[in-house]
């Protein structure tokens, strides 16, 4: 390929890369992606000179006016489109950047146009960068960067070959000059790809040396939060039914601390909002009153969870890794029960039924880690046969609303064989996962009395039903319980180790008071029908899923503390490094030391004295040392080989081969002094007195190493300018 043709190629794909990340970070109009792609075509038919289009393109291009009154036109379009259109100043800049974009690569003819092309593509990539953090910007600008370092290689080619024309040949000992180069060469290729993937390299070095301080500055106003159901202050029976089928991710769990695949593929519960008043067709939450959580110690906000007493048995915190999607919620989700949770929030707020929330929704992602403490029932309290609740647990979780007598006839039946308070919460939730089928297809906001219908007649319907079914036997029997909503989490990701939350995985369950145990979660749901078994494609969505964690965890959300863990570990790491690298030369020199001894031992059988045998040693170190330097010595001597004098000659002579050079006679790189000398002579006999003098002192110099005197240098610079100042009458023949 031509160094024209590849130096327009790749400012085209430099432009290409750029307008396409923005292209897909914000939605731009029909129209002006359409006048890009003509654009964009255009100039790429312009790069092949030789062909019947490019040349029709030539005649058919508007003057440099026409498209300069284009571009006011498009400016005046930029206070149009911000004014009264888009009536907001990033999408109307953006457009504005695209007409600036289709200007210039209608007009790439100077070298300024190809730099105004490289700023214009410089902005759109770093508006794009603005606008997203997903993770197909990585290609877009891994692709920028090997096309921006072979752009300006090739532009300096170019640039130099265009203010310097003509052939540029060189001495007989300095390299072609790059200005000769009409073709790419593929050691241009891999020289020039070597150089990117250095550049790459040093960006991601930069990348992780500098945190991040922001995430999407202008993301806010542009990305659509996803619609969610069953985390407001009130949810109606049979809600979260519309969305079991909906596949959209909500979030994303890591559990770093726990041990093996198979604990962690265990359903994961996320618990969301909590509900304690029912009025027999939907729940509400009457203890909604929020309050700020303490930041202590910074970022760090912890809840003192009702419920949890003092004296109950510690248990080990479960660590979460969060990374929540855009939500129209402002809850934030953690498997029961939440003690604290870790994140870059300005605040974090708790209702007296131990949700967490922010102050209002967040329209970007949100990661942050949830601390849970799992809570199971005592022993002392899983034998006892009744219980004396507090007033604010019977007047806010035993309430009952006006039912069917033949459900609280049920809820007796059920619970008479039981001898203990636990036992009748088993039974009950026993009673519900064996006589009771799952089924989506529920018509509940149709029904009049949705909790009659569910457990004496229909007898089928989904985890609302259960829960609510649950709560209230338990409430009728005597024994305080809430409704809670939030996510059954049992998408195991085998690439990435982490639970993928979708939609579909909302889910409602049961939390039963224990005085001194605390809320006992319980799930009265029987599992959902088994699932197909995962195709190529399922895997590969995990694959991609798994990626987007990493580039979010390692690029979006790194922050002053990631470096600071960075830092760290290496510090960590070079300090058990130098320990081991200490431990082994401690190792060694004992074993040389022991070596020694048996060495000398060796040596020494007939009682010779082991001083005259360190002395011989020493003298042989010695002489190989004086050796060593003289070696060292004689190179320095080789590199300072030629005086000054010596060295003027070598360029006098080298001048005089760029001399004949310019008069038709170049020297070939195999030819000898002496060979070209007699070239000189067929081809220009005025000529050759003046450079034989000059060559035999530079084959003294060169070959001899002869010293020169001030004036044999003076009769050098004279030859060269008496060659100088000789005309050539006539271009000599060429030898075929």
């Amino acid at each position: 390929m031509r160094l024209d043709q590849a130096f327009r190629l790749s400012s085209i794909l430099l432009a290409a890369t750029s307008f396409a990340s923005l292209a897909l970070a914000i939605v731009l109009p029909q129209w002006l992606l359409t006048l890009a792609g003509v654009a964009f075509a255009m100039a790429l038919l312009r790069t092949n000179h030789a062909s019947l289009i490019s040349g029709l393109l030539l005649h058919l291009r508007f003057s440099a006016l026409t498209w300069n009154v284009f571009l006011l036109l498009a400016f005046v379009g930029f206070w149009i489109d911000l004014l009264l259109v888009s009536q907001e100043l990033l999408p109307a800049g953006i457009h504005f950047l695209v007409m600036l974009l289709v200007n210039k690569l209608s007009n790439l003819d100077q070298r300024r146009d190809f730099l105004h092309l490289y700023a214009i593509s410089l902005i759109a990539l770093l508006a794009s960068a603005a606008l997203t953090t997903q993770v197909w910007y990585a290609p877009f600008f891994l692709v920028y960067l090997v096309a921006g370092v072979w752009t300006l290689l090739l532009y300096h080619l170019v640039k130099e070959r265009d203010e310097y024309p003509g052939d540029q040949p060189t001495g007989i000992d300095e390299a072609p000059s790059p200005s000769s180069l009409a073709h790419i060469t593929s050691r241009f290729f891999w020289t020039t790809n070597a150089m990117a993937a250095g550049a790459f390299g040093l960006t991601v070095l930069f990348f992780f040396s500098i945190p991040r301080i922001g995430v999407g500055f202008f993301q806010n106003n542009h990305r659509e939060s996803l619609r969610t159901t069953g985390f407001t202050e009130q949810v109606d029976l049979g809600a979260i039914g519309p969305v079991k089928q909906d596949p959209s991710i909500v979030m994303r769990v890591e559990l770093p601390d726990a041990v093996g695949d198979e604990s962690r593929r265990e359903p994961l519960y996320l618990r969301g909002v909590a509900y304690n008043q029912y009025n027999g067709k939907s729940w509400s939450n009457s203890l909604s009153h929020r309050r700020m959580l303490t930041e202590l110690p910074q970022g760090t906000f912890t809840l003192r969870t009702p419920g949890i007493k003092p004296s109950a048995a510690p248990a080990r915190g479960l660590r979460q890794e969060i990374l929540l999607e855009p939500l129209d919620t402002a809850v934030l989700f953690g498997a029961p029960l939440p003690v604290s949770v870790k994140g870059n929030f300005l605040s974090v707020q708790s209702d007296l039924m131990g949700s967490l929330h922010l102050p209002f929704p967040s329209h970007t992602r949100i990661q942050y880690t949830a601390y849970s403490l799992p809570v199971t029932v005592i022993s002392t309290e899983a034998r006892a046969t009744a219980f004396l609740y507090p007033e604010f647990v019977v007047q806010q979780y035993l309430q009952v609303p006006a039912v069917d007598a033949r459900v609280i006839d049920l809820a007796r039946r059920v619970t008479q064989p039981a001898t203990s308070v636990s036992e009748t919460v088993r039974l009950i939730h026993t009673h519900l996962l064996t006589n009771y089928r799952y089924n989506l297809d529920v018509p509940s906001l149709q029904s009049a009395h949705p909790l009659e219908d569910f457990l004496l007649t229909r007898k089928t319907g989904y985890c609302e039903h259960y829960a609510t079914a649950m709560v209230m036997l338990l409430r009728t029997v005597g024994i305080p319980a809430r409704l809670v909503t939030g996510f059954l989490a049992t998408e195991w990701n085998e690439f990435g180790h982490y639970y993928t939350v979708r939609q579909r995985d909302a889910h409602a369950w049961v939390e039963v008071y224990f005085p001194q145990s605390g809320w006992i979660t319980m799930d009265p749901t029987p599992p959902a029908p088994d699932a197909t078994m995962p195709t190529w494609w399922q895997s590969a969505s995990s694959v991609m899923d798994s990626l987007r964690l990493k580039w979010d965890r390692l690029f979006v959300h790194y922050s002053a503390s990631d470096q600071f863990a960075v830092v760290q570990g290496i510090r960590e790491s070079g300090e058990v490094v130098r320990a081991k690298m200490s431990e082994s030369l401690t190792a060694m020199l004992g074993q040389g030391s022991t070596m020694l001894g048996r060495f000398m031992k060796a040596l020494t059988p007939a009682g010779i004295p082991q001083t005259a045998i360190f002395l011989i040693m020493a003298i042989g170190a010695s002489y190989v040392v004086m050796l060593m330097l003289r070696q060292l010595g004689n190179g320095a001597a080789r590199q300072d080989l030629y005086s000054a004098n010596q060295r003027v000659v070598i360029i006098l002579y080298s001048t005089m081969v760029d001399c004949f050079a310019q008069h038709g006679i170049v020297k070939p790189a195999s030819a000898t002094p002496l060979e070209f000398l007699r070239h000189v002579r067929e081809q220009w006999s005025e000529a050759w007195p003046s450079a034989d003098a000059l060559t035999h002192l530079y084959t003294r110099v060169r070959f001899g190493h002869a010293p020169l005197t001030a004036e044999e240098l003076s009769a050098a610079e004279s030859l060269l300018h008496r060659l100088r100042t000789l005309g050539r009458s006539a271009p000599p023949s060429q030898k075929r």
